[in-house]
């Protein structure tokens, strides 16, 4: 069975004395999170996390990261292939290789 990857971005209300924080360790403290970054621009959290299928990423956004106070919004994005990780690329199958033209 191969595991499912996702990254979440979570749009976060700051709490009063502990900004994000409070949340973020929160968030952080799912066995299913490998890791929360407080971020700049459009959200406030990206977490990326993984989970045994589709169904168990999505029930664990919707049961567990959605519903904690002063979460505001979700957005999950499923990593469908990886072409390059921890600074090694991924190599390409034989009939997989790319064309030259």
């Amino acid at each position: 069975m191969n595991d499912v990857h996702a990254v979440i971005e979570l749009k976060i209300t700051p709490q009063r004395d502990s900004g994000f924080g409070r949340i973020a360790e929160r968030v952080a403290k799912f066995e299913q999170v490998e890791a929360c970054f407080l971020m700049s621009g459009s959200y406030d959290l990206l977490v990326f996390v993984k989970g045994d299928s589709l169904q168990d990423v999505a029930q664990f956004v919707a049961q567990d990261l959605s519903t904690i106070e002063g979460v505001l919004s979700t957005a999950t994005h499923f990593m469908l292939r990886t072409y390059k990780a921890k600074g090694v690329a991924e190599s390409l199958g034989a009939d997989e290789r790319l064309e030259v033209s």
